[in-house]
C-alpha cells in the first residue's frame, strides 16, 4: 500500500482520496489489488491478536476493505453507495478499534489536523492517517 500511494504521488500528485487513484490511474486494476492483498495480509493478524470482546471491529475493517476493493468507481451512482458505505464503515470500526486497543489514535487526528491545513485532499490525509494508526496498533498487538 505505502509503495502504491508513493508512486502515485509521486507521477501524479496528492490525490483527493486514496480512492482517487482509480480514476487517475491507467491501470485501474491496480487500486482493488493493492486493497485486496492489503486486507488479505492484515486479516490474520487483526483478527488473530485483537481481543475477543472488540474482534468484530477487526472484521469490519478488513471487510470494509474488500468492499471498498470490490467496489472501486466511487463516482457510479450504484457503485458509489457501496464503496462510500464501505469506506465510512471501515473508518469508523478503524478508529475505535485503534483507541480501544492502543488509546489515542494520534496519527489519526494528525491525519485530520493536515487535512484541515488542506481542505482540498482532506479525505486523503484523514485516510493516510488511520492507515498509518492501524499499521502502528498492528505492530504494537504483534508479540516480539
Amino acid at each position: 500500500m505505502v509503495v502504491y500511494l508513493f508512486s502515485f504521488i509521486g507521477n501524479n500528485g496528492i490525490p483527493t482520496s486514496i480512492s482517487d487513484t482509480y480514476y487517475r490511474n491507467n491501470k485501474r486494476w491496480l487500486f482493488s489489488a493493492v486493497l485486496i492483498v492489503a486486507a488479505s495480509l492484515a486479516l490474520a493478524p487483526i483478527l488473530n491478536h485483537t481481543p475477543e470482546s472488540y474482534k468484530f471491529l477487526g472484521f469490519f475493517i478488513v471487510a470494509g476493505i474488500f468492499f471498498v476493493a470490490a467496489s472501486p468507481a466511487f463516482k457510479d451512482e450504484f457503485v458509489g453507495k457501496v464503496h462510500c458505505g464501505a469506506a465510512i464503515v471501515l473508518g469508523v470500526a478503524a478508529v475505535v478499534w485503534i483507541a480501544l486497543t492502543i488509546g489515542v489514535p494520534w496519527l489519526s487526528l494528525l491525519g485530520l489536523t493536515i487535512g484541515l491545513f488542506n481542505l482540498r485532499n482532506i479525505v486523503f490525509w484523514v485516510e493516510v492517517g488511520i492507515l498509518i494508526d492501524v499499521y502502528r496498533c498492528l505492530f504494537y498487538l504483534l508479540p516480539a
